[in-house]
């Protein structure tokens, strides 16, 4: 899996400071095993009065628009496949070995992703049953994949 590129593209920018740094920090840990690049689209304002689903569906305009080509997407939803962090270390490197194409995770905003989105996924994955804000999962992701590569690589990190 070593040099595969990651892209995470997310909705709206990370506020929090702690993630923040949370984010920066396991971002500088993956560079050594692959090139990263952190995307961000504008995240939509509930004004106007406009309903949750075209909030969902204006965000998720702004994510197709984005995305790269060629590339796997795999779409962040509570619906999707979940592993254990050996699970999806071996998942990972399965996908690294069918194709040297990017993996394009994204991560939408605080309602979630449109449905357009989700139909454009080529894998679904799911962090855990539990609800995390679309910031923590940043967080959290980029800590499973340099958990992964770790892993992969035979490091201590994951004992």
């Amino acid at each position: 899996m070593a040099g595969l590129a990651v892209i995470l593209l997310m909705v709206g920018k990370t506020r929090s400071a702690f993630v923040q740094a949370g984010v920066a920090f396991y971002a500088k840990r993956l560079q050594p095993y692959h090139p990263l690049e952190l995307v961000t689209v504008r995240e939509e304002k509930p004004e106007g009065g406009l309903t949750p689903e075209q909030i969902k569906e204006r965000e998720g305009a702004r994510i197709l628009a984005r995305l790269p080509k060629p590339g796997r997407v795999i779409a962040l939803e509570p619906t999707g496949q979940e592993f254990t962090s050996e699970g999806l270390a071996q998942w990972l490197e399965h996908l690294a070995q069918a194709a040297s194409t990017p993996l394009i995770f994204v991560i939408g905003g605080h309602l979630g992703l449109a449905a357009g989105v989700s139909q454009a996924a080529h894998y679904h994955l799911s962090l855990s049953r539990l609800t995390f804000t679309h910031e923590m999962s940043r967080l959290i992701l980029l800590e499973q994949l340099y958990r992964a590569a770790t892993i992969r690589a035979g490091h201590p990190y994951h004992n």
